[in-house]
This record gives C-alpha cells, structure tokens and sequence, in this order.
C-alpha cells in the first residue's frame, strides 16, 4: 500500500533486537536472526520454537507492547516449522486469552494474533473466543505462587462447541507453564479431546 510505503521512507522499519534498519518484510536483521537459538522438538503434545532468552525476548516485547505486528507473521512461521506434530490432525487453534484490562492497554492479544496467523499457514481453523480470562493475575513471583496465581482465572465460553476437539493452545512464551496447564484444564474439562502446547519461546529451565 501507498502508505506503508510512505511511513517507511519517513519511518524506517528497525530491528526490535538491535535497532538497525531491516529492509526485508520479516522485521528482524539477519545478524539477530542468526542469534535466535532454534529448539529441536519431537513431542506430540508440546512445541516451542526458540529459547526464551534476550533476542527472542526483545522479539516477544515489541509484538506484546511495541505495535510490532509485522514480526507477528515471521514467529509464527518459526512455529509452524517447530509444530509440525503439535498441529498435525489438530481441529482448533486457540490463543491464551487476555483480560480486557491489558486489552484496553495493549489494544490487541499477541496469543491472538500468533493464532490466526498460524491458521492461515496451517489451514486449521482458528477460534479466539472459546477461552475467557476473568481474573487479571500477577505475572511476577515464585514458581508456586504463579500456579496459584492463575487458579480460576480462565473459563469456557458457554457458545463454544469443544467436544471431542483437539485444541492447539496458542502463547508467545512458556515460562513455567502455569497458564497453559490451566487453561488446558479448562478445555479438557469442557470436553475436549486434547490440548496441546505450540509458542514462539520456551524458558530454557522448563522441560
């Protein structure tokens, strides 16, 4: 479009690792690129693209926080290729869902965004309401405090139709995984058939 070409000229578009220029579409120079450390996964039920670790994480924050949606098409991609097991006969993609108070700030869910990108590249249908947040939650503290944190924080929507379903639960990062592994309970509680785990990054800690 004409204006994407104008607000390029006057704002180039900059790499979210290290700030320089990026001239391709994916966002990311190619020196940052080359520093993502790439996860080899081989499980059915969880995959996770790239170690969590200052690269990536500087990618996750300009998606999250800094209006960066160009990044959003090349993560994805980086998942698509890392889950190719998780995905495999799946029926819905689902992101984590976040609570309208961070909706009013950040203007859009990440998890979301990730979602319906990975459905255009897989062809599985992608549904971002079958999950509610209905308790915003703390993000800091210990291991145990963040499980409790999360505790009936997330609900089914009453519309959606999950039986015998399986469900491929969409985050940017796992960290200890409290907030996948609840909303994973809410799912199979309401009837699905499997849950399983696909996002950009993993804490390298969590196994």
């Amino acid at each position: 479009m004409l204006s994407d070409l104008i607000l390029n000229v006057f704002f180039p578009p900059r790499c979210p690792v290290c700030q320089s220029r990026v001239e391709g579409a994916d966002g990311v120079c190619p020196d940052c690129f080359a520093r993502l450390r790439f996860i080899s996964n081989l499980s059915a039920d969880r995959a996770s693209a790239v170690v969590y670790d200052q690269v990536s994480r500087q990618m996750i924050l300009a998606l999250k926080y800094g209006d960066r949606l160009d990044l959003a098409p090349l993560l994805a991609r980086l998942m698509y290729n890392a889950g190719f097991f998780v995905l495999r006969d799946a029926d819905i993609l689902t992101g984590v869902p976040s609570h309208w108070k961070r909706m009013m700030i950040r203007k859009y869910n990440q998890a979301a965004v990730l979602a319906a990108e990975l459905s255009k590249l897989s062809g599985i249908d992608v549904d971002p309401e079958i999950l509610k947040r209905v308790r915003a939650t703390a993000k800091q503290g210990s291991r145990a405090e963040r499980f409790e944190h999360v505790q009936n924080a997330f609900v089914l929507n009453p519309k959606s139709n999950i039986r015998g379903k399986r469900i491929v639960l969409i985050d940017d990062v796992l960290t200890t995984g409290a907030t996948t592994q609840a909303c994973a309970g809410v799912l199979l509680k309401g009837g699905a058939k499997e849950v399983r785990i696909l996002t950009f990054a993993k804490a390298a800690e969590n196994d």
